[in-house]
């Protein structure tokens, strides 16, 4: 079995045209021939340096091991069988210890079990003896150029590995921060107790919650919903926050939205979204509570543990359309009522609560405290994958030892 060399010029013209198509990093790489009949290696050695590539030739496995641990080589042509061992042996060990070199298995039996079992092992090609010097040469040539395209693809995976960790490190942190710009929950006073929960759907959401009081007898609750998901509508988020907060501290309720309405009309158009939000004012004294739902949509007032209402007054969403008039709506809370506000994200997780005109369950309604109500609501939103951003706050009128003895 013997290397067929060229005899006439045609076919050495045809073969420096494909040599000069090979790029140049190809050429310079290093080839290492692993024949047991030192004639033919010798031949196959001649064939590919004419054509610029560097060769190199071991006669055994033992020797092959020897050539792999003392040089560089990109291609190793090895036939399947050697003096001291099978190819198949070398080859599983070459893909198991030096994945990035392009092994073509050669072999004297043209069998189609062994060209299948050479492939299924991690060889890029088999050839059967005797092997044209062009059929030789294309086969270096090819299991190069697969070998950079696979080192080029597993160089690209990393970097995209790398870039995702780092945004998810990144947001991560982003979320973080984000959930710490969430006011402290529970915050209790005399007479009152505000709880929250927040799960995003993603790192970054775009649902809004905030709470604070203005003064001794003014309690703010503040929940919204920037129309989408991820990073636009948590970047959204901030506008929305910031405005809201700003706002808040306006005592007239109508002129409050107005102002955060205001503040978020640029972004919002240029966004080409718009914002869900419930405000209210409660006021601790008398319990009264004075509302503008502008298009959420997902508010109720639980009388004590046995009857609950919808709150049913709504505007248009902020941003929806140009002047919106926002109507204020009131109701009062007695002691022992709660005013329960919530985003679209938990009726994905608790579906009985879409039908408004049914009592939430018996253990939410009899909740002691408005954080462990919250608690009761939102029970799985932490343990699974979110389709939307849960939201829900809850403001609890308690009686309030003060006014009882002013």
């Amino acid at each position: 079995m013997s290397v067929q060399e060229p005899t006439t010029a045609a076919p050495l013209n045809g073969l420096l045209k494909l040599q000069s198509a090979v790029p140049a990093s190809e050429d310079s790489s290093n080839t290492l021939i692993v024949e047991d009949e030192e004639a033919l290696a010798r031949s196959m050695q001649r064939i590919l340096k004419s054509r610029g590539i560097a060769v190199d030739t071991a006669f055994s496995g033992a020797e092959a091991r020897e050539r792999l641990a003392a040089g560089s080589y990109a291609v190793v042509l090895l036939d399947v069988r050697l003096p001291d061992e099978s190819g198949y042996g070398l080859l599983g060990e070459l893909r198991a210890l030096r994945p990035d070199i392009a092994v073509v298995m050669v072999s004297g039996v043209d069998d189609p079990e062994l060209g299948k079992a050479a492939v299924e092992h991690g060889a890029h090609a088999y050839f059967v003896k005797p092997i044209g010097s062009t059929e030789l040469y294309l086969a270096v040539v090819n299991a190069l150029r697969r070998r950079n395209l696979e080192l080029e693809y597993q160089a690209n995976l990393q970097r995209l590995e790398s870039m995702v960790a780092e945004r998810a490190e990144q947001m991560a942190i982003a979320a973080h921060v984000q959930e710490g710009m969430l006011p402290k929950s529970p915050m209790t006073g005399n007479g009152f107790e505000v709880a929250a929960h927040f799960s995003p759907a993603r790192e970054m959401s775009g649902g809004v919650s905030a709470w604070s009081q203005p003064d001794a007898n003014r309690v703010t609750s503040t929940l919204g919903d920037v129309m989408g998901k991820g990073l636009p509508a948590a970047m959204m988020r901030g506008t929305v926050r910031a405005a809201l907060r700003a706002s808040a501290q306006v005592e007239d309720l109508e002129q409050s939205v107005r102002l955060a309405a205001r503040v978020m009309e640029a972004p919002l158009e240029v966004n080409q979204a718009f914002v869900t939000v419930f405000h209210a004012v409660f006021d601790v004294d008398s319990g009264d509570v004075h509302y503008i739902d502008a298009g959420h949509g997902h508010a109720r007032i639980l009388r004590g543990s046995t009857a609950q209402e919808n709150l049913l007054l709504r505007s248009a969403p902020i941003g929806m359309f140009p002047d919106t008039e926002f109507t204020i709506g009131s109701t009062n809370l007695k002691p022992g009522d709660t005013l329960l506000v919530f985003s679209d994200g938990l009726l994905d997780l608790r579906p009985d609560l879409a039908i408004k005109d049914v009592l939430l369950p018996a253990d939410v309604r009899r909740a002691a405290t408005a954080e462990e109500l919250i608690k009761l609501l939102t029970q799985g939103s932490k343990g699974r994958v979110l389709s939307d951003d849960v939201t829900v706050l809850a403001l609890r009128r308690k009686w309030n030892p003060l006014a009882s003895t002013s």
